[in-house]
């Protein structure tokens, strides 16, 4: 004798995060040791392996990873010392500096990857 067993369709949620903010820790050879954040869109498992594979693969480049950045904040001018509001010009000036680009690159995975640096979740 069998049972039927009825089912039903769940579908789980488990966050509603689309973007985290992580700190990017760098170290300036003048100033020393310096911290801003970086606020990345967030992408489901299948998706982030695809574009590490891709990645790996020689197919994307650092710079591919840039289309995922929402914003930098927590860098100033080193003349002014004023706050650099996020724009286009920040992002490539930041790519652009040897000592900063590596941590920036690094910081889109340890977002993907929910570290325990991340500062906040939106």
């Amino acid at each position: 004798m069998s049972k039927a067993v009825a089912t039903t369709a769940t579908t789980i949620k488990l966050t509603s995060a689309v973007t985290i903010t992580v700190d990017v820790p760098y170290t300036d050879p003048i100033q020393g040791a310096q911290t801003f954040q970086a606020t990345w869109k967030l992408h489901k498992w299948d998706e982030y392996r695809g574009i590490v594979t891709a990645q790996q693969a020689g197919e994307k480049t650092d710079e591919d990873l840039m289309e995922d950045l929402v914003r930098l904040d927590g860098l100033k001018d080193s003349e002014t010392k004023e706050q650099i509001a996020h724009c286009d010009e920040l992002v490539d000036a930041a790519m652009s500096v040897t000592f900063m680009r590596r941590p920036l690159i690094l910081s889109w995975f340890a977002a993907q990857e929910g570290r325990n640096q991340a500062a906040a979740k939106n």
